[in-house]
């Protein structure tokens, strides 16, 4: 072929190229990039390899038109990036073997499996597991911008980042503003160097670091922590979680109402060991709130919650927001302002233990609300015991840390506490007069009308006509007691067990009798089943009649008034149930209590 004949063949397979291009409008990028590295950068985002580095193909767009999916000014729920290209720790050995012995290893020191921990994937994917009306439901697009605030001691580099990485995978862009990531005095080698090091290659938000290089604690770390944050709204997570799709707006959407509305998600649970995620797609069922002795717990969500949710919201009310008494501390969102207008932390408690009783207390009490909203979702690794020291003894801590709170905001109930953690009384722990001037000056209501109107499970003193030990007359020495059964679920017995010394931990010895004739444990009432067994049961929406008892300090008889059986200590010592029988006035249907009122 001649010269001239090669050219115009040449110039018509370039016409027709561009013909057929333009006819299937078929789109080329073409990207410059400098080296192999640059490419790889370039593609991070969208190219998903397998095991055998072979290209998987991208999932259909469903998913990607409901992040962008907009009604006016309202848009769906962010779900979030998937099927990323694994990102892993510099020293992940991912490619080897598993070893069992590097596992045990490890766990001393994280109390988790660090060691799988760092073998998977920071961006790794997890299941959509919010209740289906979630996705439907529609939110502002500028509701103020965000900051992540994390606080850490001595932790592994890859829950660390594993929590970063997927907020930032599952959190819209224009909402989510800085990351702050503050060390609060660790020790350990890798949670200085080579954190610092994983946080300078984020580059897609950015990250506010901080290191202080002594350890002050929770509740200072936090207070510190917040200075560095810009954003309109600031959300606490540990420093070991993994943020779920559709997490953000509504969790900051009560906020953005009402900004001195606290919030927190739904807490799932990574376990310690497997690091696999247990999530369930039902609506949340319980609240959170702390008993006499300031301990935090789970409780059903009250009939009369359900009821105001029901009016609220008639159409989503299962998916709409829960008040709930108290905060379990570790997972929250609040307006930047308001939080420091609130007193922020107090920062003369020690380590952590505590602050999320005082902090629950004081939004209830001084104009706030606190909410849990079940469509937005976080897990969190719940570990296999304590990593750290608490600067001493564990209970000695966070017993100073309790009786801050009850100095500053029990009021009466303070001695009610003292009676019930007698060692409490004369512990030293320092100057309250900064937080008791800050509850003056925010007008905060008083602990009675918090026990009142915002838990039900609380009780206080003035509520009580007999309470304390509850002594047998027949079985010297021998005391009512819960035997541990209290917190392990719904109906369970009470049995008698040797009396614990009164000036220590009575915990499982602690009756109540109200002024309505209520007989309770710390957390649970009391009844009688059909089997005329006394049975333990939450402290709310019962039916007064079958949980009402009668007790005469003359004759020491306790009757439950529905059966008109008396209660009785049994045919022997320890028992592990108590029933009720026939009323007799045997010395083993006497009983005494350590106060009366």
């Amino acid at each position: 072929m001649k010269f001239y004949q090669r050219g115009i063949f040449i110039l018509f397979l370039v016409v027709t190229a561009w013909i057929c291009l333009s006819i299937f409008k078929v789109h080329i990028d073409i990207e410059i990039v400098g080296n192999e590295e640059e490419h790889k950068k370039l593609h991070q985002d969208h190219v998903t390899l397998d095991e055998n580095k072979h290209e998987i193909p991208p999932k259909p767009p469903a998913r990607v038109d409901r992040n962008v999916e907009k009604l006016g000014e309202m848009v769906a729920p962010f779900y979030g990036k998937r099927n990323l290209k694994p990102i892993y720790v510099p020293w992940s050995d991912h490619k080897e073997p598993y070893k069992k012995e590097k596992e045990v290893e490890l766990h001393e020191s994280y109390r988790f499996n660090k060691y799988l921990s760092d073998r998977l994937p920071l961006n790794r994917d997890v299941d959509d597991t919010r209740p289906p009306s979630c996705l439907q439901q529609r939110y502002s697009q500028d509701m103020g911008s965000v900051s992540v605030v994390l606080i850490y001691y001595n932790e592994a580099v890859s829950v660390v980042f594993r929590t970063i990485y997927s907020v930032i995978n599952r959190s819209p862009r224009n909402l989510l503003k800085e990351f702050v990531l503050y060390d609060d005095g660790s020790i350990w080698e890798e949670s200085i160097d080579a954190m610092k090091a994983e946080a300078d290659k984020v580059t897609e938000v950015p990250i506010v670091y901080f290191r202080n290089t002594t350890r002050g604690g929770l509740m200072r770390a936090r207070t510190s922590a917040a200075k560095f944050a810009s954003g309109d709204i600031m959300i606490y997570l540990d420093s070991h979680c993994e943020v779920l799709p559709g997490w953000l707006e509504p969790l900051i959407e009560p906020i953005y109402r009402d900004p001195t509305t606290v919030t927190c998600p739904v807490i799932d649970t990574i376990e310690w060991d497997s690091m696999n995620l247990l999530s369930g797609r039902a609506p949340m069922s319980a609240i959170g709130s702390f008993n006499v002795l300031l301990n935090y717990n789970w409780y059903p969500i009250p009939q009369q919650e359900q009821e105001r949710r029901k009016k609220e919201d008639p159409k989503s009310w299962p998916i709409s927001p829960i008040r709930s008494p108290a905060m379990a501390g570790g997972l929250f969102a609040i307006n930047r302002k308001y939080f420091h207008d609130l007193g922020a932390y107090d920062t003369q408690m020690n380590v952590w233990g505590g602050e999320n009783t005082e902090i629950s207390i004081r939004i209830w009490t001084c104009g706030g609300s606190l909410l849990f909203t079940p469509c937005s979702k976080v897990g969190h690794i719940f570990r296999h015991g304590y990593p750290y020291d608490f600067q001493g003894d564990h209970f000695d801590t966070v017993l100073f840390n309790y009786k801050r709170v009850a100095k500053v905001w029990l009021d009466d109930d303070e001695e009610f506490y003292y009676k019930l953690r007698p060692m409490a009384r004369y512990k030293e722990v320092g100057s309250i007069t900064e937080r008791v001037n800050l509850r003056a000056g925010l007008q905060c209501k008083p602990y009675d009308w918090y026990v009142a109107n915002i838990a039900p499970n609380l009780i206080s003193e003035k509520q009580l006509s007999h309470y304390g030990q509850m002594k047998n007359a027949h079985y010297a020495n021998f005391c009512i007691d819960n035997l541990g059964n209290e917190n392990k679920g719904h109906g369970l017995s009470v049995g008698t067990y040797p009396c614990h010394p009164a000036d220590g931990a009575i915990d499982n010895q602690f009756m109540m009798l109200t002024k309505t004739g209520v007989l309770r444990t710390i957390d649970r009432c009391l009844n009688v089943n059909s089997s005329k067994t006394v049975a333990m049961n939450h402290c709310f929406d019962f039916d007064p009649h079958t949980f009402h008892w009668e007790y005469s300090a003359q004759s020491g008889t306790l009757k439950h008034s529905a059966t008109g059986l008396c209660l009785d200590a049994g045919a022997r010592t320890m028992a592990k149930q108590l029933r009720v029988v026939t009323c007799d006035g045997s010395a083993r249907q006497q009983w005494t209590f350590t106060h009366n009122r």
